[in-house]
């Protein structure tokens, strides 16, 4: 990666840098947070990636795992699980010791069996194993770094609390901790003061969507992709900045672009973007409009046989589904969100699907009660079809839940067991109860239901 001409690059270097500058000259520091804006969240993880492959900049070692936050009880024991687990399977870094004739000396064994212990302490137990690791690496002298990015916190006081445990354990000698905080929320601060003999925070300040625009323009100029590109760039600013005449002058020229293109997807493309755009000005008529031509020319591409074509026809279901709802036009935005779930399966994109009924039933719950559980009821059973390392990734466990509080009504307990029983073993238990906390969550924060997943 020429970092001299890739703008997201050059941003990761920056974070890089941040980091040889404040943190590996101090040997005392222990604890480093990140202060990060939400729209920069990919871009850490990129950078955490990076670190975790040998083209990594940073001059300690990181050790990243996404392991998910439930509770401070399991938190450490989970965290063991999930670095023993990672390092079995790295063969690339038994091979890449083997070839240099490094020796790395640790006894993974024994840690797995501490960790079957029931009676261990699985927050000292992480802490001795930080501290084995570290000192069987090839340079012992190198710091080593647990780098923790999960993929959810049920509870971030939960989540702080147990990094505070884990500090005051005490981090062993050449060890570092390093999470993250929003800059404007700011959860951590009392842990890094109650810490600050060891901690520190480190904060760039990132043109991330400078740097996406950098990318989106580049090129030669007379092509239309590129051309294009510049079009939504364009869109996108006249929306930050409300203007709607400059909206509309950028949107039809991203039609005529793509249009003179030939290709009907990139033709498609641009309705449904454009109609995007339309949403922040509640131009519903036009939106309409678009979405129907963009619709019909993809669906005129699919027959030609370009297949990128597919997922415009989904988006735009979801997107006229979008627009009817907006209108309260109730029935018309749970048959259209309806339609999208059938062309995802048609196409072969399952678990689109499960969103889109999820959407249409919350849209009609309230004035057609059998529609709703109709919608359920099958929403359900088709995700039980589904694999069930990708339905973590789905709306399935909101829909599970809904269609359990049914059966439970209707006081149905074989159907309630079988629901349980199957989400038990893909969510693990106490799932139902994490749905109705992020219900209240989102209710607390007013969100519209299009802004859940």
């Amino acid at each position: 990666m020429n970092n001299e001409h890739n703008p997201i690059a050059q941003l990761v270097t920056t974070i890089q840098q941040k980091w040889i500058d404040e943190v590996s000259p101090n040997n005392h520091i222990q604890l480093v947070r990140w202060l990060i804006k939400p729209d920069q969240a990919r871009l850490y993880e990129g950078f955490l990636r990076l670190e975790s492959t040998p083209n990594g900049g940073l001059p300690d070692v990181p050790i990243v795992l996404l392991t998910a936050f439930e509770n401070k009880e399991i938190h450490s024991k989970n965290l063991v699980k999930d670095w023993i687990e990672t390092f079995k399977k790295d063969e690339n870094l038994q091979k890449d010791l083997e070839s240099r004739n490094l020796t790395f000396d640790w006894n993974v064994a024994d840690f797995e069996k501490k960790l079957e212990n029931e009676n261990s302490d699985y927050n000292v137990l992480l802490l001795e194993m930080l501290n084995t690791f570290q000192k069987a690496m090839p340079n012992p002298q190198v710091p080593l770094v647990l780098s923790l990015y999960p993929y959810s916190v049920s509870d971030t006081k939960e989540y702080g609390k147990w990094i505070n445990v884990i500090v005051e354990l005490g981090l062993p000698d050449k060890v570092r901790l390093m999470f993250f905080d929003y800059v404007e929320e700011r959860y951590f601060d009392q842990i890094i003061k109650n810490h600050r003999d060891i901690a520190t925070s480190l904060a760039v300040p990132l043109d991330l969507q400078g740097a996406i625009n950098k990318i989106a323009s580049a090129g030669d100029p007379n092509d239309p992709e590129v051309q294009f590109r510049q079009c939504m760039i364009e869109m996108s600013k006249s929306v930050t900045q409300k203007k709607l005449s400059r909206l509309h002058s950028w949107g039809k020229k991203g039609l005529m672009i793509t249009q003179k293109s030939g290709n009907k997807s990139a033709f498609a493309t641009a309705h449904v973007i454009y109609a995007g755009m339309l949403f922040s000005f509640k131009e519903y008529k036009a939106i309409e409009e678009l979405l129907q031509k963009g619709l019909s020319i993809a669906k005129q591409g699919l027959v030609a046989g370009e297949e990128t074509c597919k997922p415009i026809i989904i988006q735009s279901y979801g997107y006229q589904a979008s627009c009817k709802q907006l209108q309260k036009d109730k029935t018309q935005a749970a048959d259209l969100f309806c339609k999208q779930a059938d062309t995802s399966i048609e196409f072969g994109f399952g678990p689109q699907a499960l969103t889109a009924w999820w959407l249409g039933y919350n849209v009609i719950k309230k004035k057609d009660k059998q529609r709703y559980i109709d919608i359920i009821t099958n929403a359900y059973h088709f995700g039980t079809t589904i694999a069930p390392e990708m339905i973590k990734s789905t709306c399935m466990a909101y829909i599970a839940a809904d269609y359990y509080n049914i059966n439970e009504k209707n006081g149905d307990k074989d159907e309630c067991n079988s629901i349980l029983a199957f989400m038990n073993e893909i969510e693990g238990e106490g799932w139902r109860e994490k749905v109705e906390e992020h219900r209240k969550e989102m209710e607390k924060k007013s969100l519209s239901i299009l802004n859940w997943f």
